[in-house]
């Protein structure tokens, strides 16, 4: 008798929707676009394309508290009304944003109409609290799509990293500040917490990021006993300097030998030696999200009944997208955000609009 798959299991072994790029998206009547107020140039780079192919498409809009000046709400506010588009705005409140993915899906029109779903300006607890209000509604992922605008540049430069990097090894109180800094709660929200039966320890999974206050943060607040660190490689060969450079600033220690590529047929193993190490390092490529799902569910299938696993969604976008979808789906793990108390440069975060991609979520209703 063939045996019946655990939900991680068909996760794993479901074929994932292919990321498609686009030059041209056609909305139309009855389609709703959600698009973020964020203070990047991509964040109204999808609805720019839309409003150039499409018409008659409705445009949600989450506005952000606390507000920042750079914030983009008056210019989307503005395409809005100079295209005749139908809008509504909504607010999240970073500070307090319990429950607002139910809050936002109770916005959407009811099938069949079609939902797009813009990450590009999106805070990442929200994409993951989106994703897994949208499962757990009537309408689940039919109909519904990842939208994805790309940056042209990702600061900071390799040449500023490297000068902090040097400072912080000659003065180990000196505070290197890049995109953001500090963390002003590790935010757990209920809709996206969960209590691990039987569990005796626990583990984080953290994507290193270039603020090193989150996974600090982290550790103190959390105190996990084991570590499992996914580390994002760029697409770009010209970008992958970064992985080594945030591994660095986080202190993150070992050689390439402990690192588990899951975009390859490379196993995390199975052996009682390996389950019991302390920490594991994984790569992922930060736009390839089918990859960070599989992985997510190499780490769940192998210390999943032993460990509660805590999640930080610190990633790029599209890993956080894998970890919306995982937890959609495997609900007993635990989601942890560790909040940016500020960003240092809003408007060199990244610049420019880059390439925009689709990933359609229907697929993902056979599970």
């Amino acid at each position: 008798m063939d045996r019946i798959l655990r939900i991680d299991e068909r996760l794993a072994a479901l074929a994932k929707p292919l990321m498609e790029s686009f030059d041209k998206v056609f909305l139309g009547p009855g389609d709703i676009l959600v698009v973020c107020a964020g203070f990047e140039e991509r964040a109204v780079g999808v609805l720019r394309q839309a409003i150039q192919t499409g018409t008659g498409f409705k445009v949600l809009i989450v506005d952000y508290l606390p507000p920042y000046p750079d914030n983009r709400i008056d210019e989307l506010l503005n395409l809005c009304r100079d295209s005749k588009l139908e809008w509504e705005r909504v607010t999240y409140d970073r500070q307090n944003p319990a429950g607002f993915g139910e809050i936002l899906v109770r916005r959407l029109p009811g099938l069949p109409h079609r939902v797009f779903l813009d990450i590009s300006g999106m805070s990442r607890l929200l994409i993951v609290q989106a994703i897994v209000a949208l499962r757990s509604s009537g309408r689940g992922f039919s109909q519904c799509f990842i939208a994805y605008a790309e940056a042209k540049s990702y600061p900071p430069e390799r040449s500023v990293v490297e000068k902090a990097i040097a400072e912080c090894d000659r003065d180990p109180l000196f505070a290197a500040l890049f995109l953001s800094s500090g963390v002003f709660e590790v935010t757990i929200v209920p809709e996206l917490s969960a209590a691990s039966l039987g569990a005796t320890q626990s583990r984080l999974v953290f994507f290193p990021s270039f603020n090193p206050d989150q996974l600090t943060a982290l550790r103190l607040e959390l105190q996990p006993s084991r570590y499992a660190y996914i580390h994002g490689i760029p697409p770009s060969q010209e970008n992958q300097w970064r992985t080594e450079a945030i591994r660095s600033l986080n202190h993150l220690t070992g050689c390439d030998a402990d690192f588990v590529d899951c975009s390859k047929e490379e196993t995390c193993g199975n052996s009682a030696a390996a389950a019991c190490k302390r920490e594991e390092h994984f790569k992922t490529c930060t736009l390839a999200y089918a990859d960070t799902i599989d992985c997510l569910c190499k780490i769940y299938n192998k210390h999943g009944l032993r460990d509660r696993l805590l999640i930080s969604p610190t990633g790029s976008k599209m890993q956080v997208v894998a970890v919306g979808l995982f937890r959609a789906f495997v609900e007993d793990v635990q989601i942890v955000y560790p909040t940016p108390r500020i960003f240092t440069e809003p408007k060199n975060y990244t610049t420019g609009v880059g390439p925009l991609h689709l990933v359609p979520l229907s697929a993902f209703d056979s599970i």
